[in-house]
């Protein structure tokens, strides 16, 4: 059983440009300051097995921030959502944590793997093992931004149960909606 969630991260590409380039005498806005605890939380040592757990798609793991920088830098798609951070989050001791991140990266190749740079990483933190996926908003093949959507959410679930299945696990029969805030 794998339940999946997807939402953005907004910014302007200026302030994490300058971020990235003199952290120390540049104070982020709020949402740039997501953008980047993102990246720290989801590459977590701590949380990945010292990075066993990270992988990459159509970037290198090692500078996929400046890749999705540059990717927006040459669209000139710098402003509204800059990036996506999704899960996916097991049963509490249905997975080992090799299977949890090939799933994983299986579901991120489909999902979005066509078109976007994206970072996937296993947390072995909590009880229940969970992949996070982190992607840029712009796509490096056309510049195009990914649209998020009830379909788009609706073909998560369904690739993440597909996937599951196939490997044997448990999925969720009765998905509930999660209540609002």
């Amino acid at each position: 059983m794998a339940a999946t969630s997807l939402w953005h991260i907004e910014g302007r590409l200026k302030d994490l440009i300058s971020y990235v380039e003199n952290p120390e005498k540049t104070v982020p806005n709020k949402e740039m300051q997501d953008f980047f605890d993102v990246f720290s939380y989801v590459k977590n040592p701590q949380k990945t097995d010292n990075g066993e757990f990270v992988s990459a798609i159509n970037c290198l793991k090692e500078t996929a921030l400046q890749q999705m920088i540059l990717t927006k830098k040459q669209y000139q798609k710098t402003g509204g959502y800059i990036a996506w951070h999704g899960y996916q989050s097991f049963k509490p001791e249905e997975v080992m944590p090799q299977l949890a991140h090939e799933i994983g990266v299986k579901l991120a190749k489909e999902m979005w793997g066509d078109r976007f740079e994206i970072i996937v990483t296993t947390h072995l933190d909590k009880e229940h093992i969970h992949c996070h996926f982190c992607f840029n908003s712009v796509s490096f093949r056309d510049g195009g931004k990914y649209n998020y959507s009830k379909a788009e959410r609706k073909r998560m679930m369904e690739i993440s149960d597909r996937l599951c299945r196939e490997y044997g696990l448990s999925v969720i029969e009765k998905p509930r909606k999660a209540p609002s805030r």
